[in-house]
């Protein structure tokens, strides 16, 4: 059966489906500029909680950092400096 969406925006091309270890179901789909944004939107303020877009900004760098070879987010360190002004 379609989805709801698909109806929606019968000119979205259906690339692929996968399920993450959270049991959601994302689809690869192929659309214009303006529809990305559309969506990206919805997704991102309408579909998720705050504790759902930290949590999914978590795992965006951690995947990053995985494919960069990093296999777990750095803990952050702590700078001071003092910064001197030079005199005139």
């Amino acid at each position: 059966m379609e989805s709801p969406r698909l109806r929606y925006h019968p000119q979205m091309e259906k690339r692929g489906q996968a399920t993450d270890r959270h049991g959601r179901v994302w689809e690869a789909r192929v659309l214009s500029q303006d529809e990305a944004e559309e969506e990206d939107f919805r997704f991102w303020y309408e579909e998720l909680t705050p504790e759902e877009r930290v949590r999914a900004v978590e795992e965006c760098l951690l995947s990053s950092l995985k494919a960069k070879g990093v296999n777990e987010i750095p803990r952050l360190r702590r700078v001071c400096r003092i910064v001197k002004r030079k005199r005139r």
